[in-house]
C-alpha cells in the first residue's frame, strides 16, 4: 500500500561535511543537515552556513487535527534595551545558555560578546574586539544592571558564550553576591579557523563591576584544539552547549570531541567538561562519551565517520542526577529506530559513573501519533524514521522526580541507509519541511525518560505555525528571511528558527516551554516562514503531567506599541530563556504565576554584521489569572489585595492596553476577559472632561475594541476602562 510518499520536486543533492549517493529515480529534493556542524562552520567572517530547511510532504487528504490546543492569549511585558553586541552571531545558537537566573542570590546574568561602546582595559587588538566577553549582572530582576569584563585575548577570540553564577556551597546558603563568581565558556576563533576553547571566571560584587578581566592565574584559560592538553581534559571541540550551574558548586558545559590521529576534523564523540572551584579559579576536567552509533562507509574520509548530530546535557538542582543526550543513529537499531534519535547516558552520583540507557522504541504503537505526520523513507512507503530536528532547536531539563525531558520537533529521514542518514526532503516550490495542514504540522513534543524504571513516555506540547527561513540563496525562505546577507560569504544570512527552550522552577514542579513562531496572517503572502517571530510559552505541572490550556504570546506588545512596528513585537529573533524561573508564592488551582528572565536580540534594520541590541524582560507568565496589582516586578506575590473588586475583572482591566500608542487617527483597546462582560471605554482630556465614550459587550477571551478618536486634537489623553466596579486608566498620545 502506498503511504505518505507521493513526492514533489526535482532531484538535487547537497551536503555539509558529507557526501551522498544520488538516487536518480526518486523525484525528491534532498539536503543534509547536522546542526552542530553547521554552527561550527559559521567561520571567521561569521557567515552562518546552516543547511536548508526542507522536506517533501506527500499529497494526503487532510485529517482532523489530532490534538486540541488551548486558548491563545497575550501578556503585556516591558522590554529594556539593556546591552548590545558588535554583531548577532554570539546568540545565533539557541543552546549556549548565556542568560541565567540564580535563585539563591536572586541575580540574573547575561554573558555576551561586547558592544561597540564597551571599552576593555587593556584594549584588545582591533581584530579581537568582537571576541571580548562581558557579563551583565542584575540583582533586582532587571531593574538595573551592572557589567563586568570576563574574557579577552588578542589571538584567541571568544565566540558563542555561555555562562552562569557559581555560588559557593555553604550552610546556611550564601546570599551575598560578593562571594559568588561569574563563570563562562565557549569556542575560540583566530585569523583562519576555530582553534580551541576559552574558560573564564571573575568574582562578582560592586568592587568587581569593571572593564578589566581578572588577571588571577587560571581566571582566563585558553585550551587549544591541537593540544597540549591538561591531565584531566584532552582534545575537545566547540564547548558551547548547555552551560549549567548546580547547587553542588559544579559548572558544566558540553562539547564535541575527535581524534586528529584519524585524519579527520569531525566529531566522533562528546565530552562533558566540568569545572570545580579551586582557590579563586576553576579546574576543568572532561568525561568522554563514545556513543554506539552507525558509521558511514561510502565517501567517508576515514573508517570512523559516525552518524552523530546534536548533543545536550541536563542536571537536577543538587547536581546528583544528570543526563548527557546525543542525537545519533544507534548501532543495532532497526526499522523506525535507526534515525537521529536520543542516545542517553545517566548518572545518579554527580558524574562519578555513567550508564547507557535504553532508547525510545519508535517501533512501538505508543509512538504512532509521532510518526503519523512525517514522511516515509525513499525505499519503503510504509516506514517512517523519526529525525529529531535540531534546526528548530531542542532542549533538555530534569524535573523534581529526576526525570529527563527532551523538548523537540520531529521530521522524517529521507533514507534509512547509514550513508544517507542526515538527508531530508523538501516540498517545492517553497521548500517547506512540513505540510502545515491539520494533522501534518511541525508538532512540539516533550519526550520524558524515567531514569528510575527505564521507561519513556511523551506528551504533545503544541505545534509550530512557521519554519526557520533559509540561510543561503538556494534555500527555501531565503527571500522571506529578514536578516541581511554577508557579501563575504555568498550573501548567507542569519536565520532565527523556533529555538525550542525549556525552563523549570527550582523545585522542578513546573516546566515552561518557549518557542518562536510567526503568524502567517501577517507574513508576506501568508507564507509559513518565521520572518515575523513572536515568542510563545506553555507550562506543564509535573505532578499532574498536564500542559496548561493557555498558550501565552509573551512578545506581542511592548509598552502599548503593537504590531510589526513594535520593538519586540514580531521581531523576537534569537530569544534566550533562563534554564530556571521563579514561581509566585501563590499557586492557584487554575494555574501558576511564573516569572521568566528572557532576552531577544535584533537590530533596526536587521543587520547581522553590525551592532545588535539585546532586549531583556522579566516576563510574567500569568497562567493563574492573578491580578497584576498583586504581583511585584520580580513575580513575587504582594500581600495587599482589594477585596471590594472582583479579581478577574480587575485583572482584565489592568492588563488591557491601548494600541497603537502614540496614534494619529484611530486606536483599539486589547482586553482579555475571564467572563463575558460589558466594557465601558471613556477618553478624557487633561481637565477630566469626557471627550469620547463607548460601551461594548465583551466576550470570553481576547477582545479588540475600537476607540473612536475623530475630531480630537493632538495631545495627551486618558483612557478609562470600566468593567462593573473595576476601573483602570491608560495614557493615550494623539500626534
Amino acid at each position: 500500500m502506498m503511504k505518505k510518499h507521493v513526492l514533489l520536486g526535482t532531484v538535487l543533492f547537497a551536503a555539509i561535511s558529507a557526501f551522498s549517493q544520488a538516487d536518480q529515480n526518486n523525484p525528491k529534493t534532498t539536503k543534509k543537515i547536522t546542526a552542530r556542524l553547521s554552527e561550527k562552520s559559521s567561520i571567521f567572517n561569521e557567515p552562518n552556513t546552516g543547511a536548508n530547511l526542507s522536506a517533501a510532504p506527500s499529497q494526503l487528504t487532510p485529517t482532523k487535527e489530532p490534538y486540541q490546543f488551548g486558548a491563545k492569549t497575550s501578556v503585556v511585558n516591558d522590554w529594556t534595551d539593556f546591552t548590545g553586541s558588535m554583531n548577532a552571531y554570539g546568540v545565533s545558537i539557541g543552546g549556549t545558555k548565556p542568560l541565567q537566573w540564580n535563585d539563591e542570590l536572586n541575580a540574573v546574568t547575561f554573558v555576551h560578546r561586547k558592544s561597540t561602546t564597551y571599552s576593555f582595559l587593556p584594549a584588545p587588538a582591533s581584530v579581537a574586539l568582537s571576541g571580548a566577553i562581558v557579563s551583565m549582572v542584575s540583582s533586582d530582576c532587571g531593574g538595573t544592571w551592572d557589567s563586568t569584563a570576563l574574557y579577552s585575548n588578542d589571538t584567541y577570540w571568544g565566540r558563542f558564550p555561555g555562562g552562569a553564577i557559581y555560588n559557593p556551597p555553604s550552610t546556611p546558603t550564601n546570599t551575598n553576591i560578593s562571594n559568588a563568581y561569574i563563570v563562562g565558556a565557549g569556542p575560540t576563533v583566530g585569523s583562519t579557523s576555530f582553534n580551541g576553547n576559552w574558560y573564564a571566571s571573575k568574582q562578582l560584587g560592586p568592587a568587581s563591576y569593571d572593564n578589566i578581566a581578572s588577571s588571577a592565574v587560571g581566571a582566563q584559560q585558553y585550551m587549544p584544539a591541537a593540544g597540549p592538553y591538561t591531565s584531566n581534559l584532552k582534545r575537545h571541540d566547540f564547548a558551547a552547549y548547555d552551560f549549567t550551574a548546580t547547587d553542588d558548586g559544579k559548572m558544566r558545559v558540553i562539547a564535541g570531541s575527535y581524534d586528529p590521529n584519524l585524519g579527520t576534523s569531525i566529531d566522533t564523540g562528546v565530552v562533558l567538561v566540568t569545572g570545580t572551584f579551586n582557590n579563586g579559579v576553576f579546574d576543568w576536567a572532561g568525561t568522554y562519551f563514545h556513543p554506539p552509533v552507525t558509521n558511514k562507509t561510502i565517501g567517508a574520509t576515514n573508517p570512523l565517520a559516525p552518524n552523530i548530530a546534536d548533543f545536550m546535557t541536563a542536571w537536577n538542582e543538587s547536581g546528583t542526577h544528570g543526563y548527557v543526550v546525543i542525537m545519533g543513529s544507534r548501532l543495532g537499531a532497526t526499522l523506525s529506530n535507526v534515525g537521529y534519535q536520543p542516545i542517553v547516558y545517566k548518572t545518579t552520583n554527580s558524574g562519578s559513573t555513567w550508564s547507557l540507557e535504553p532508547p525510545i522504541d519508535f517501533n512501538s504503537p505508543t509512538y504512532a501519533d509521532v510518526k503519523r505526520p512525517i514522511r516515509t523513507v525513499k525505499t519503503n512507503d510504509t516506514l517512517e524514521v523519526p529525525y529529531f530536528w535540531g534546526n528548530e532547536g531542542m532542549d533538555v531539563t530534569v524535573d523534581k522526580n529526576n526525570k529527563l525531558h527532551i523538548f523537540a520537533t520531529i521530521t522524517g529521514h529521507y533514507s534509512n541507509d547509514v550513508d544517507s542518514m542526515g538527508y531530508y526532503s523538501t516540498l517545492q516550490p517553497e521548500g517547506y519541511i512540513w505540510n502545515h495542514i491539520p494533522g501534518f504540522r511541525p508538532y512540539l513534543y516533550d519526550f520524558i525518560y524515567d531514569g528510575s524504571n527505564s521507561t519513556w513516555s511523551h506528551i504533545t506540547v503544541d505545534s509550530l505555525s512557521s519554519e526557520c527561513p533559509g540561510r543561503a540563496t538556494t534555500q527555501g525562505g531565503y527571500q522571506e528571511n529578514p536578516w541581511d546577507g554577508d557579501p563575504a560569504s555568498s550573501n548567507q544570512k542569519l536565520a532565527s528558527g523556533a529555538r525550542l527552550q525549556m525552563s523549570r522552577t527550582p523545585d522542578g514542579e513546573y516546566i515552561v516551554y518557549t518557542w518562536a513562531e510567526s503568524d502567517s496572517t501577517e507574513t508576506t503572502q501568508q507564507k509559513k516562514w518565521n520572518s515575523l517571530p513572536y515568542v510563545k510559552a506553555r507550562v506543564m505541572n509535573v505532578t499532574t503531567g498536564q500542559i496548561h490550556p493557555l498558550e501565552l504570546n509573551v512578545t506581542k506588545y511592548k509598552n502599548g506599541v503593537s504590531g510589526i512596528g513594535g520593538v519586540v513585537a514580531a521581531r523576537s529573533t534569537f530569544h534566550m530563556t533562563s534554564p530556571k524561573c521563579r514561581i509566585a508564592s501563590l499557586r492557584k488551582a487554575n494555574g501558576p504565576v511564573i516569572s521568566l528572565p528572557m532576552t531577544v536580540t535584533n537590530s533596526t534594520p536587521y543587520s547581522q554584521l553590525t551592532s545588535n541590541t539585546h532586549w531583556f524582560s522579566w516576563v510574567l507568565l500569568n497562567f493563574g489569572n492573578v491580578p497584576d496589582f498583586r504581583i511585584d516586578k520580580c513575580g513575587a506575590l504582594k500581600d495587599t489585595t482589594d477585596v471590594s473588586v472582583n479579581e478577574n475583572q480587575l485583572n482584565s482591566a489592568t492588563s488591557s492596553y491601548v494600541f497603537p500608542n502614540p496614534t494619529r487617527n484611530n486606536a483599539s483597546l486589547n482586553i482579555n476577559l475571564e467572563h463575558s462582560s460589558k466594557v465601558i471605554v471613556e477618553v478624557t482630556n487633561a481637565m477630566g472632561q469626557v471627550m469620547k465614550s463607548s460601551t461594548s459587550e465583551g466576550v470570553i477571551g481576547e477582545n479588540n475594541i475600537n476607540i473612536e478618536l475623530s475630531g480630537l486634537a493632538t495631545g495627551i489623553y486618558l483612557v478609562k476602562v470600566k468593567i462593573d466596579n473595576a476601573i483602570s486608566t491608560k495614557k493615550l498620545i494623539i500626534e
